[in-house]
């Protein structure tokens, strides 16, 4: 599929033309949530594993419909909310979400309880929360989208490669379309010992948890924070991705990794952490910068000029991809 994919954009100048962000809603490590100003007071990340700060579920969320929703779950229809209520839309034309672990708490409990009753007299409901898609069927049902509906589970390329299916998605339609697309991963106390001892991350930042939700869209007479502008797959962080830098001549590159290039490079995984879907975090922050002038000083950016971002990701097995914003 990589392969495909990194053939289209070639073939095509690895551009994206009229696809824009409308609004986004992020849960994360820091205080994100319903907070404009949470850069204002960044939450040092600790060595140990942290999870994603809770909000008040009740505050905007029904407890008669939610009680029973894992944490996860919780976040993810929390944040794709909020992005559409500030997006002003009330209908989604496509729900696309990105996991690599999925609903890791509600499979714990599945696995549990498979072993403790011996595979006898078994409850349905961890195990029918358990599965990856659980999120997008969540969020579709509650808004009642009966359209496209796709869950990328892509290990550290998930969210890419679901941007990507959006992308592609609205480019196959004319119409106008409002698309729902999410970054979501969970961390248990489990799963948190077995990334540390199995050395799933690259040890160099703290392994973290988030739900980031963004509503993207075709219509250029929509409201919109930002234009995206490039999405590009690679295996490594090769001369493919340095003429892009060379070329697009970004104001700014949001990466983890050392990037050769005349460009300031600031490491966003010091806010937000790891986990493998990071990336869209990166672009929740693209977004902040380009919209909140006081974003970047907040974050001791001193930048003349910010016009355009680039997000690069390089991960453990030796892939790469780079996301391109502009401001509109």
């Amino acid at each position: 599929m990589e392969g495909i994919i990194h053939h289209w954009f070639l073939e095509n100048k690895m551009q994206v033309q009229h696809v824009y962000i409308g609004s986004s809603s992020c849960v994360s490590v820091q205080e994100t949530f319903d907070n404009p100003q949470w850069f204002e007071n960044i939450r040092p990340l600790t060595a140990e594993s942290m999870k994603a700060l809770a909000p008040d579920y009740k505050k905007f969320l029904d407890p008669m419909a939610t009680r029973r929703m894992s944490k996860v779950l919780k976040n993810s229809l929390l944040t794709a909310k909020q992005a559409m209520e500030h997006q002003g839309i009330t209908e989604l034309d496509a729900v696309i979400t990105a996991t690599a672990w999925g609903c890791q708490e509600d499979t714990t409990k599945f696995l549990d309880s498979f072993e403790s009753m011996g595979e006898e007299l078994l409850s349905p409901t961890s195990f029918i929360q358990s599965t990856h898609n659980t999120i997008g069927g969540l969020i579709a049902m509650s808004v009642k989208c009966n359209g496209y509906n796709n869950t990328l589970s892509h290990d550290f390329m998930s969210f890419e490669t679901a941007l990507l299916d959006a992308v592609l998605l609205m480019k196959e339609n004319d119409a106008p379309m409002n698309c729902y697309v999410g970054g979501i991963d969970e961390l248990t106390d489990f799963s948190a010992g077995i990334f540390e001892k199995a050395k799933c991350f690259d040890g160099n930042h703290t392994i973290t948890e988030a739900a980031i939700s963004f509503i993207f869209h075709n219509d250029a007479k929509q409201h919109k924070s930002a234009a995206l502008t490039n999405i590009t797959l690679t295996h490594t962080l090769d001369q493919t991705i340095i003429e892009l830098i060379n070329k697009n001549k970004p104001d700014l590159i949001l990466s983890s990794s050392a990037v050769n290039a005349s460009v300031p490079v600031f490491d966003y995984r010091m806010l937000c952490g790891e986990f493998s879907t990071a990336a869209a975090f990166g672009l929740f922050l693209a977004g902040e910068l380009l919209t909140k002038e006081v974003t970047k000083t907040a974050l001791g950016l001193e930048l003349k000029s910010l016009q355009k971002i680039a997000i690069i990701n390089t991960y453990t097995e030796g892939r790469c991809s780079y996301l391109e914003v502009s401001a509109c």
